[in-house]
């Protein structure tokens, strides 16, 4: 997954015109840097690549007394081809990162609940493979040496992460279906 990337297109695509340095404030606001580690050198190199791509555009360069020049930037409608992809991927994102799925609807403004709906059901029939592979590796292991009991041990730790985020994904399904809900009576 190309994260930087498709933060800065998810940004542009919430904040409408915006710099690098706003991206980054609008990242820290809503606590995305916290756990997507995203870093303002990565934030200013994918704006970058994105306008070599021609998926976003300049929008103005301000330029205020002492300070640096302010590049200001929006999203082209090749930029938010190349976000539905990204997010897509995100959404199905769930190893090696599990926040995948998580940066994919924190992003989300145009895709439909039910949408999100099927992209959950094939995140959660991922990890149900994977779930299942593990089970699959824990029978073959026929004895009790010491490297078959460790390698259990840390199958274990994975088994848990990846219970933890299907729960977390059926519970955001809910939360969308109640969202979508409410938008509908309202």
């Amino acid at each position: 997954m190309q994260l930087a990337k498709m933060v800065v297109l998810g940004s542009l695509e919430i904040l409408g015109i915006a710099s690098g340095y706003d991206i980054y404030q609008y990242l820290e606001k809503n606590k995305i840097d916290r756990w997507t580690d995203i870093q303002k050198p990565s934030i200013y190199n994918a704006l970058r690549q994105l306008e070599k791509e021609h998926t976003i555009k300049q929008v103005n360069v301000i330029k205020n007394g002492k300070y640096p020049e302010k590049t200001t930037y929006q999203i082209c409608e090749k930029g938010k081809l190349l976000f539905n992809t990204l997010q897509e991927e995100a959404f199905l994102g769930i190893y090696p990162r599990f926040f995948g799925f998580k940066v994919a609807l924190k992003f989300n403004r145009r895709r439909s609940a039910e949408e999100i709906n099927n992209f959950a059901n094939r995140a959660i029939s991922i990890i149900d493979e994977i779930l299942e592979a593990m089970e699959k590796h824990i029978e073959s292991l026929s004895d009790h040496s010491e490297e078959q009991t460790r390698d259990k041990f840390f199958i274990e730790h994975d088994r848990r992460l990846f219970m933890t985020e299907r729960q977390w994904i059926m519970e955001a399904i809910e939360y969308i279906k109640e969202k979508d809900a409410r938008g509908q009576r309202e």
